[in-house]
């Protein structure tokens, strides 16, 4: 058999093995989503939030492990911190360290509070269904799926804002001691 023929057939089993394995992974979803909707809801409010969350989750975090970094003693990037503050560097040039990560922190303060009202939303429709201010029964127990799989990563994002604000404050008094 030549190299072209059995290239060919490699590439064909791998593709019909992928469309095969997608089509048992939408029909088991499926199954799933038929079977208990609140799991599915879960997940929808699990997936969707955490990508609502995506630049809290790594903007606190990354936040948090640069100030650690800072009161590490660490040698760290200014300009690489002057971006995330989406501020212009040509006037970030003067600007110590620790107001940079106060910039960066006050950044990301527009985002923290739309995904807060985002959940503040649907924990709101969940109550309402809870206490039967609004009832159905199709409806409630997807709402509350929605709500709890929206909470991992809103507890995630509370945690992580946090821990930076933690580091944040030491980072603050260590600069204040080092300048007495």
């Amino acid at each position: 058999m030549s190299k072209e023929r059995f290239l060919w057939w490699f590439v064909f089993v791998i593709l019909a093995g992928v469309l095969i394995l997608s089509f048992l992974g939408l029909f088991s979803l499926a199954t799933i989503i038929a079977v208990n909707p609140e799991a599915a809801a879960f997940s929808i409010g699990f997936a969707g939030f955490w990508l609502f969350a995506n630049r809290l989750i790594f903007g606190y975090g990354i936040l948090a492990n640069s100030a650690k970094a800072f009161l590490d003693g660490k040698e760290l990037d200014k300009e690489k911190i002057a971006q995330k503050t989406n501020q212009p560097i040509e006037k970030l040039e003067d600007i110590g360290i620790v107001s940079l990560f106060v910039m960066w922190k006050n950044s990301l303060e527009p985002f923290k509070y739309a995904y807060y009202l985002g959940f503040f939303l649907v924990f709101t429709i969940a109550l309402l269904f809870e206490f039967n201010i609004i009832s159905s029964i199709t409806v409630a127990p997807i709402a509350k799926g929605l709500m709890f799989g929206s909470a991992i990563p809103t507890v995630i994002v509370w945690g992580l804002e946090l821990t930076a604000d933690c580091y944040l404050t030491k980072s603050l008094n260590k600069s204040a001691e080092d300048k007495q």
